[in-house]
């Protein structure tokens, strides 16, 4: 009997198990899925219980399937909620279809499939020629033919600041995904936020929904909110202008070129960037190094501003509430953050030193995507082992783009796998549900064929 683990149970592992549920026939197969029960199909992204967290895909693009990406709107429908298919819906709401979606998996699946699973958490792993060994907290021990990585978001990294000291206190929140920010936080304190993008618009929408009175501060390097999405427009795809361009200037150029064409044309440039999504992983995978560490480090700020829109609804509450005092958005770079009893955040902007007082400090600067700094001691054992390693831009795990990883000596066994988030330094886009249910299907045939 083959026997796969898969280690969390976030959307990228809930997907995987599904498809290996659906497409095993009914070969002897044995799935363990390592993830804390409650957890299953939620990870951090759709962990949350509140409404003001909004998904920022339509529903019905959402679906789980590649063949059926209308499946999350349907299951709404069919369950009594009121949504449009252009709707962007709570995301709570979309952690339970997964947990319905591997439900239905596992209840219809063949008696020789058999899933177990594991609440528990991994902290080691063995690989041989031929398996491995996963090595879980509670001291069991699941031999493995296959191991996927089915890693989701970490903890942001610590801010850029020489003292650290702040971080001991408990109104640091370096986790801005629990729910122990929103209950530590008092009507009427002051919030500082690092960050400005999608985490940034979950905790400001949280704050106004409990009619928070105190002021919200946030700030990044370029005071950059995310888009605005705007639907109903198209655009047709210009990839073979732009497949032999190894020149970032050079692609950027055509895309503004379009981008113009388009507005001129009554079209938006929202759907000259759509329009790219089904090739931009071709187009990252064929550029040289050095124009990938080039984007990352000028352009990347842009492109996610771009690319990962907020809601119009989201984006008239913030308006509402910069327009009355209560948020205020900033542009800089921090230098110096104290903890007196309330924080001192020190930052330049412009040239000029500003400093903001606050009550509460929110990390908001996003996942950790360096592996050598992750504070887990699963991930802190794969790389000393050598099991895993940085991929060439640090923005996730080495790994071919099929998702098989390769480890410290650069070469790659057919044992270690991984998908999603930890892909975005192979794939660049690497962490919506669009490709992530697609990579999920393949590796499910692949793990299945093997």
């Amino acid at each position: 009997m083959k026997r796969i683990s898969i280690i969390g149970g976030g959307a990228s592992g809930t997907l995987l198990t599904a498809n290996l549920l659906r497409l095993a026939g009914n070969a002897p197969v044995e799935i363990n899925l390592v993830e804390r029960r409650s957890r299953i199909g939620r990870g951090v992204a759709f962990g949350t219980s509140f409404d003001s967290h909004l998904l920022n895909v339509p529903a019905g693009r959402m679906g789980a399937y590649p063949d059926e990406v209308d499946h999350f709107h349907k299951w709404l429908s069919a369950g009594g909620h009121g949504y449009e298919a252009n709707d962007f819906v709570p995301r709570r709401l979309f952690g339970e279809y997964l947990r319905r979606v591997f439900t239905d998996a596992a209840e219809s699946a063949d008696p020789n499939v058999r899933l177990n699973l594991i609440d528990d958490e991994a902290v080691d792993l063995s690989v041989g020629d031929a398996d491995a060994q996963v090595m879980l907290n509670s001291g069991e021990i699941l031999p493995s033919h296959r191991v996927v990585l089915a890693f989701g978001n970490f903890s942001p990294p610590s801010p850029s600041v020489e003292d650290l000291s702040f971080a001991s206190s408990p109104k640091y929140f370096a986790d801005p995904w629990g729910s122990a920010l929103y209950d530590a936080i008092r009507p009427d304190d002051s919030v500082f936020i690092i960050g400005t993008g999608l985490s940034m618009v979950d905790v400001a929408l949280h704050l106004n929904n409990a009619r928070h009175r105190g002021k919200i501060s946030a700030i990044s390097t370029r005071g950059l909110l995310p888009a605005v999405h705007k639907l109903g427009f198209t655009y047709e795809n210009f990839y073979d202008e732009l497949k032999d361009m190894r020149r970032i200037t050079d692609i950027l150029k055509a895309v503004r070129r379009h981008i113009s064409k388009a507005e001129s044309n009554g079209s938006d440039w929202r759907a000259v960037i759509d329009s790219l999504r089904p090739v931009t992983q071709e187009m990252w995978l064929d550029l040289p190094q050095r124009e990938k560490e080039y984007f990352k480090q000028h352009l990347s700020r842009y492109w996610n501003v771009a690319r990962h829109r907020m809601p119009q609804q989201a984006a008239s509450v913030l308006d509402a509430i910069q327009a009355d005092g209560r948020l205020e958005i900033l542009r800089g770079r921090l230098r110096k953050i104290r903890d007196d009893g309330e924080f001192g955040v020190e930052f330049d902007s412009g040239g000029t030193a500003h400093t903001r007082n606050a009550d509460i400090l929110v990390n908001c600067i996003g996942s950790e995507a360096n592996f050598t700094r992750i504070d887990s001691k699963f991930v802190k054992n794969l790389v000393a082992r050598g099991h895993v390693r940085n991929d060439a831009v640090n923005l996730g795990i080495d790994a071919l783009p099929d998702g098989n990883v390769v480890g410290k000596t650069g070469s790659s066994s057919n044992i270690v796998w991984t998908l999603g988030t930890a892909l975005k330094g192979v794939l660049w886009e690497s962490t919506a549900i669009p490709e992530i249910r697609a990579q999920a299907r393949a590796l499910a045939l692949k793990l299945l064929a093997d």
